[in-house]
């Protein structure tokens, strides 16, 4: 891949991984979920969708982003 195409084939990815991202952050806040099961889903969200790569999940920590979910109750 071209750096001029990076762009152009992440972006739609991370679209989508930020609706689901969203997504699971609620079922969590609605208890529908446990932290531990969110966490686990955004993980396998983030290895699906850009692959399964340790840099990524260290720089997109399902942990964290639960843990600074705005609370909305």
């Amino acid at each position: 891949m071209k750096p001029a195409d990076f762009g152009r084939t992440i972006e739609p990815k991370w679209q989508v991984a930020q609706r689901l991202v969203k997504e699971i952050e609620g079922a969590v806040e609605k208890e529908h979920l446990t932290p531990l099961d969110g966490a686990r889903t955004i993980s396998a969200v983030a290895a699906t969708l850009f692959g399964y790569d340790e840099f990524i999940l260290r720089e997109i920590s399902p942990e964290t982003l639960l843990a600074t979910a705005p609370s909305r109750r």
